[in-house]
């Protein structure tokens, strides 16, 4: 098959994300003066706290601000792990900051980006804030790659929904058998190309066993495979 242009989720895709955050929610911390080692609380452990209640907070995105969800799940984890701080909204602050001003990408990233761009028209689909992601993308350098970036919240749709696929395509005036997706999430990445029809190329980046259901056209456990297979 000779795609025309190749499609590619965002975090733990193109950027590390978990790296990202842990940086973002420690980094906040350090530059707020607050030190788990007086509390006597390790990395790890404020870590896990704070995922915790951030995943529980994070689904009520359509009705919180992105400041007013990290302050949430800072002020809970700072409540339950002991600690007292009149800087919650500085946390939030300095963690968006950190987030959205210094992106660590997967490995590879650029060398593949810019060999493909030379071959394939390029585009991303990506679930988050348009104020995050965009940034996120430019700190990267990565952003001129790309012809189109659609954000779920600019238009009120998120993966595995099949309309912000649509959305794509339409913007790229492309039908699903001239794009293939390149994602790392069965849940998100394989079930929304899949609905429309659309190829995927699983980047499988930390060698898990496939689902017996799940049936994507390629996977990969390195993005510098993609260049064995489209270029």
């Amino acid at each position: 098959m000779s795609y025309k242009a190749i499609i590619f989720d965002l975090d733990n895709t193109l950027l590390n994300f978990e790296i990202c955050e842990r940086q973002a929610i420690l980094g906040a911390l350090e530059a707020c003066t607050i030190s788990l080692d007086l509390h006597g609380i390790s990395e790890n452990v404020f870590l896990q706290v704070f995922e915790t209640y951030n995943s529980k907070y994070w689904r009520h995105r359509e009705i919180f601000s992105p400041s007013e969800l990290i302050e949430m799940s800072y002020r809970s984890t700072l409540a339950e792990l002991d600690i007292q701080t009149d800087k919650i909204s500085n946390l939030s602050q300095s963690f968006w900051h950190i987030f959205n001003h210094f992106a660590v990408m997967e490995p590879d990233v650029n060398e593949v980006l810019t060999v493909l761009a030379g071959n394939y028209r390029l585009a991303v689909i990506t679930n988050g804030f348009v104020s995050a992601q965009l940034p996120r993308m430019q700190a990267a350098g990565i952003e001129h790659f790309f012809e189109e970036v659609v954000v779920s919240e600019a238009i009120g749709f998120a993966k595995p929904s099949p309309k912000i696929f649509h959305h794509a395509l339409s913007r790229l005036n492309l039908t699903p058998a001239e794009v293939i997706y390149v994602g790392d999430s069965l849940k998100h990445d394989y079930a929304g190309a899949t609905q429309v029809k659309m190829d995927f190329c699983y980047y499988n980046r930390k060698n898990r066993n496939l689902p017996q259901e799940a049936k994507p056209k390629f996977m990969i456990s390195e993005l510098l495979n993609l260049l064995k297979l489209f270029n």
